[in-house]
């Protein structure tokens, strides 16, 4: 399975496009905001890793800004900042602060919210969360790719160190987290469960069992302290 490679038709049904060098220059209608991306952008680990952290962020549905929230791990916010710099080279400033208890990003760019949303099929904050088609579509290392950051955004470990947990209000977010996994070899389950600040109908999608626990070893975690029980649930588990 090869790489995705950008399509310069589908750009031009939503961009005004420049030749500048090895990269190509575009713009959104009368946007003031411009991006430049390589001539051969392909659909790579790091844009996956991209779109596996916009679970925890929002696409504004103005198409106007990306933001993006994070409480467990600053280093987060840092990752999408750098991601966005390498792969688009906004003129924008990535704007970064300090909230309560979280840190936060964001980034006004009307084209590079319409190339998010067009190009990579990033959903909106008014729509359900849903996997880029692509991704799907995409090589073993770009699935893992994904995954890993969303696991790092949504995922927890059980005390217990018998089950690896998702959590989304998204039922087919939650059948699109199952099918990846499937894809990588690792069963899973999905429920119904109650819970959130809200008591709003949740999704948990539950992965049990050594051999499953073993293949998500390529997946893992970053984050201390989910790393920490992942390793202590591999050692219980004698993996």
């Amino acid at each position: 399975m090869k790489y995705k490679i950008i399509n310069k038709s589908l750009l031009k049904k939503y961009f005004k496009i420049c030749n500048n060098g090895h990269f190509f220059e575009l713009r959104y209608q009368k946007s003031i905001n411009r991006i430049w991306i390589d001539k051969n952008f392909r659909f790579d680990e790091n844009v996956a890793s991209l779109a596996g952290l916009m679970p925890d962020g929002s696409l504004i549905r103005d198409l106007m800004r990306i933001y993006f929230h994070q409480k467990k791990d600053i280093s987060k916010i840092y990752l999408f900042r750098d991601l966005i710099k390498n792969l688009f080279r906004p003129k924008n400033r990535i704007f970064i602060r300090k909230g309560h208890g979280a840190w936060d990003a964001y980034v006004n760019s009307q084209t590079l919210s319409v190339f998010f949303y067009r190009i990579l099929g990033i959903s909106k904050s008014d729509e359900p969360t849903r996997i880029p088609k692509w991704i799907l579509a995409s090589p073993r290392g770009v699935k893992i790719a994904y995954l890993r950051q969303a696991y790092d955004m949504e995922g927890t470990i059980l005390k217990k160190l018998y089950e690896i947990r998702f959590i989304t209000k998204d039922i087919e977010y939650a059948f699109d987290i199952k099918k990846l996994l499937k894809e990588l070899g690792i069963g899973s389950i999905v429920r119904e469960r109650i819970g959130g600040t809200h008591r709003t109908i949740q999704y948990r999608i539950s992965i049990y069992r050594k051999e499953n626990f073993s293949k998500f070893k390529e997946i893992g975690f970053s984050i201390k302290g989910n790393k920490e029980r992942f390793d202590n649930l591999l050692r219980k588990h004698k993996l």
